[in-house]
């Protein structure tokens, strides 16, 4: 969206009017053809000139430069416009706009667009009988620059600012005082609208980067698979939907679909434009930059998942955030300490959150971004050594502390959740060098507590109803279990579980359900020592049976 930087806006006098039709011209040609930009501070014309091209004066012993810049007709929907020159006055301290007579004027200010006219003599030539009384009483010339770096030229003839035009944002000062001035709309984001009549849109107060929160930061959280890594997150970071954006990194997932894409859009008009659509990070970019005072969370589940220094593409640059607080020479606040330490370029990006193409994207310093990984996936996609030092790296522990189903029973058994996997977990890691790793192990929030809750099934139900209580009952196994034996346990199944009996994942789990068989006879399926472990929990005699039946399969 664009806005509205600058106003240049200057009364004109009987002086300029004469000048910008040629009246009272000296005989032979000649006379002034500019009209005075005088009564306005040079640093304020310097600073609105800024977006201009710059030249070196061809006066002699000038320091000063000369400015010019291509400025639009304001209003004009085919865009008409014409080069405006600020160059500085001999002898003078003030500028001047140059060339504005009537073949050089700009056309904004010609009879072509409104522009009002002297009276005529009786010899039918412009006259400035009166000077011009009635006629420019109220004129004044503007110049708008917005936050595109476009100015646009136009005028306004009225005693007083238009009821529809937005009150107490300095607008006020163009109908009092001198009627000559720059003002400076930083404090505001004002609305351009390319209209002659109202260019003023909608506005809001400019963005207060001294109310800025600083929680901003790069977490990645990471643990074994059900550890409570988005647990984390919601109980220690953000629990407000409001504020934040979650996704899930894959294999397919796109720097397109994080950041955003140019798709085609169907308009009112049946024609259909291109245009950019933002992704979930631009998106929350923008909330957590209009809203300083909140904290904002992008979190990213499974970003191992995906290719993330390719999802990531240049907004791998921004995870480098700034230590304190920067100020600029003057002392006055740029950026709080969180916020990207640098900023990079992309027009897109820009419009979407700052409304200004040319402004460097940085991510905000209340806006933090989370990552989840679970540490039996991680070569799914290596995050390499520079990706990951731009990170808080956090590991979550695989504990009970705190937790609500821990003592949960398992089904119509007498063990309970926790008993089971400090059981398992403890199987793991015995067999650390020959059968899986630690990052294997159950983790305490693997499983919901009604995957442990076990229904009991009638004679007297209807079949849908019997066939979806056994589906139920059978979450535990089919979600544990078969992990175990997939993944877990995958190189060692003779090693812990019954193969005798069970030889397949179909017979462990349809032994763990039996019907036959109830409460502790489920467990059956695993081998009598880990099945000792997981009945009596786990005990320092139990770990020492399982270091010497360790030691023993090795020697083999």
């Amino acid at each position: 969206m664009e806005y509205i930087d600058r106003i240049f806006y200057r009364k004109i006098n009987p002086s300029d009017f004469k000048k910008l039709y040629d009246i009272d011209k000296p005989e032979g040609g000649g006379g002034q053809t500019y009209l005075e930009a005088a009564g306005i501070s040079n640093d304020k014309i310097v600073d609105f000139l800024s977006c201009a091209e710059v030249a070196n004066s061809p006066l002699s012993d000038e320091a000063r430069s000369v400015y010019t810049f291509n400025a639009y007709v304001l209003g004009d929907l085919k865009n008409q416009c014409a080069f405006v020159e600020f160059a500085p006055r001999k002898g003078r301290n003030n500028y001047r706009i140059s060339r504005q007579n009537m073949k050089y004027k700009h056309p904004a200010w010609s009879l072509g667009n409104g522009f009002p006219e002297p009276s005529k003599g009786d010899d039918g030539e412009y006259t400035s009988y009166g000077d011009f009384a009635g006629i420019i009483d109220n004129l004044v010339i503007l110049i708008i620059r917005t936050t595109y770096r476009r100015y646009y030229a136009g005028f306004i003839n009225a005693i007083e600012m238009p009821e529809n035009w937005p009150h107490n944002i300095g607008l006020e000062d163009i109908f009092s005082g001198e009627r000559r001035d720059v003002i400076n709309m930083d404090a505001y984001k004002l609305q351009f609208i390319n209209d002659a009549i109202n260019p003023f849109g909608e506005y809001v107060p400019a963005i207060e980067e001294s109310n800025r929160a600083t929680t901003g930061c790069n977490v990645l959280l990471y643990g074994v698979p059900g550890s409570g890594k988005s647990w984390t997150i919601e109980h220690e970071y953000c629990d407000n939907e409001e504020c934040m954006e979650r996704l899930v990194f894959h294999p397919d997932y796109m720097y397109s679909d994080f950041v955003g894409q140019i798709l085609p859009v169907v308009k009112d008009d049946d024609k259909v434009r291109y245009e950019f659509m933002p992704g979930p990070f631009t998106k929350l970019l923008k909330r957590a930059y209009s809203n300083p005072e909140k904290s904002y969370y992008l979190i990213v589940e499974e970003i191992n998942r995906g290719n993330a220094p390719a999802i990531f593409g240049e907004i791998f640059q921004l995870l480098d955030r700034k230590d304190e607080d920067e100020f600029d020479e003057t002392g006055n606040l740029l950026y709080k300490r969180g916020t990207s330490e640098y900023g990079i370029t992309n027009a897109h990006v820009a419009r979407i959150v700052y409304g200004d193409e040319e402004h460097k994207v940085r991510i905000p310093a209340n806006m933090s971004i989370l990552g989840t990984m679970n540490t039996s996936d991680q070569n799914v996609f290596t995050l390499d050594t520079a990706f990951q030092r731009r990170w808080i790296m956090r590991m979550i522990p695989n504990s009970f502390a705190n937790h609500k189903f821990a003592d949960k029973l398992i089904l119509d058994t007498d063990v309970s959740w926790k008993q089971f996997c400090e059981a398992i977990n403890e199987e793991i890691l015995r067999r650390n060098n020959i059968t899986s790793s630690e990052d294997k192990r159950l983790g305490a929030y693997f499983i919901s507590a009604s995957d442990l809750e076990m229904q009991p099934v009638n004679d007297g139900m209807g079949e849908k109803e019997r066939i979806q209580i056994e589906h139920n009952n059978n979450r535990f196994a089919e979600k544990v279990l078969k992990y175990l034996w997939d993944d877990a346990f995958k190189f060692s199944h003779q090693d812990t579980f019954n193969t005798r009996q069970f030889s397949s994942l179909e017979k462990v789990i349809a032994g763990f359900m039996d019907s036959k068989k109830t409460k502790n006879e489920r467990f059956r399926v695993f081998n009598e020592n880990l099945r000792k472990m997981i009945l009596e929990g786990v005990t320092t005699e139990s770990n020492e049976v399982l270091d010497d039946e360790s030691e023993n399969t090795q020697e083999l």
